[in-house]
């Protein structure tokens, strides 16, 4: 039977695989979302560095707890380990682990990978390791959900930039006063970024608020 201090040395290990793991996202996931703002000159590698170090902890902090839900119980179940517990923790780690590795490797060669395909085929790995394929849950609850949000990030991902695109480079940068019509815009993009990033704060819920039970039209 687990004793409380027998495993101590997999806890030490996790944070020790969370950190590297965490610095490979980071690394990733800032390369990916500032590439296009360094390479324009918009800002440079120090000053991109210095406001991902808030944006990727807040986003984490107030975005995050439905993505570590889905990942901590979403993708496995978790029930097949109550009988040792320690195997749980033990997998955990080695997901944490051989994500990091892939991660800090691939950011390294310059492969733009996912994170999340990365953590969530470690997971995976772990649960048909363990138990075999029925200790995944493959419905839309679990896997299947998040295989669908692969295919549809990308074109909503390209829908949302059509939409902001047209309209700046017809009304802004192809207007012969391009300069005062894009500082005139700026305030406008920045309100709009504003009001998304609070309306998704507010519906997923911040950290120790009751917001995730409010209805749509209560937050909008």
């Amino acid at each position: 039977m687990m004793q409380v201090h027998d495993f101590t040395w997999i806890f030490a290990l996790g944070i020790v695989a969370s950190f590297a793991d965490a610095f490979g996202i980071g690394a990733n996931d800032v390369a990916n979302s500032f590439a296009s703002s360094v390479s324009s000159g918009s800002l440079t590698l120090v000053q991109a560095c210095i406001i991902a170090v808030f944006t990727e902890f807040l986003g984490a902090f107030l975005l995050g707890s439905n993505t570590s839900e889905t990942i901590k119980g979403g993708i496995l179940s978790v029930k097949v380990f109550a009988p040792q517990p320690e195997l749980l923790m033990l997998g955990m780690l080695c997901a944490v682990a051989g994500s990091a590795t892939w991660v800090i490797f691939a950011s390294k060669k310059g492969m733009p990978v996912s994170t999340t395909h990365s953590i969530v085929g470690a997971v995976m790995g772990v649960g048909i390791a363990g138990f075999g394929g029925g200790a995944i849950n493959w419905g839309y609850s679990g896997v299947a959900k998040i295989v669908t949000s692969w295919f549809i990030s990308p074109v909503a991902a390209g829908i949302v930039t059509s939409i902001i695109y047209l309209p700046t480079k017809y009304f802004v940068l192809q207007h012969p006063n391009s300069l005062e019509r894009g500082i005139k815009a700026i305030p406008i993009y920045f309100f709009i970024t504003s009001l998304i990033g609070a309306f998704y704060i507010i519906y997923k819920g911040a950290p120790g608020t009751k917001a995730a039970k409010l209805q749509t039209g209560t937050i909008v």
